[in-house]
């Protein structure tokens, strides 16, 4: 069994477009990861922008223009009007790539290197949109795998930024 979720996970860095994609879902914010399946968004409207400081984001109704500021904490995720869908985790946005039973993320960061930077994408998996997120490398997918099963279940750290 574990052997075959690594050789499924590692196929995922090698061919990601054999899954198929995540639908559009409507653009708005969603309190949990059924309304995103649903595609029935908790409050409807465009994402104008994410306050990190403050923490809420704010969601404006396409039709009365009605302004909603919705707490970080109780965001599960939101999806832009292009159609990008996200995962709220401590404050950061991880976009949803792919999702079946096991869902890719990513998520973009940026690396200074002695006078130049560098914008890297980091990938995530998690088992089912409400999993915890573990890095989508080979070298964690070999740990998780050869790890005992009460060391398993804990999530390895993921660097905020």
């Amino acid at each position: 069994m574990k052997i075959t979720a690594i050789a499924l996970a590692s196929n995922l860095l090698l061919v990601s477009a054999t899954i198929p994609a995540l639908a559009q879902p409507r653009p708005g914010a969603y309190f949990n990861s059924q309304e995103l399946a649903a595609d029935a968004p908790a409050v409807a409207g465009t994402v104008n922008k994410i306050s990190k400081p403050a923490g809420y984001l704010e969601v404006v109704n396409p039709t009365t223009y009605a302004v909603y500021r919705l707490p970080l904490t109780r965001v599960w995720g939101y999806t832009t009007a292009t159609g990008k869908a996200y995962r709220l985790v401590g404050r950061q946005a991880f976009a949803i790539e792919r999702h079946d039973s096991l869902v890719v993320y990513s998520r973009q960061r940026t690396i200074q290197q002695s006078r130049s930077t560098h914008t890297i994408t980091e990938l995530f998996y998690s088992v089912g949109l409400d999993g915890d997120l573990f890095p989508l490398t080979r070298r964690g997918l070999r740990q998780r795998a050869s790890a005992p099963e009460a060391a398993a279940s804990a999530p390895l750290p993921t660097n905020p930024s």
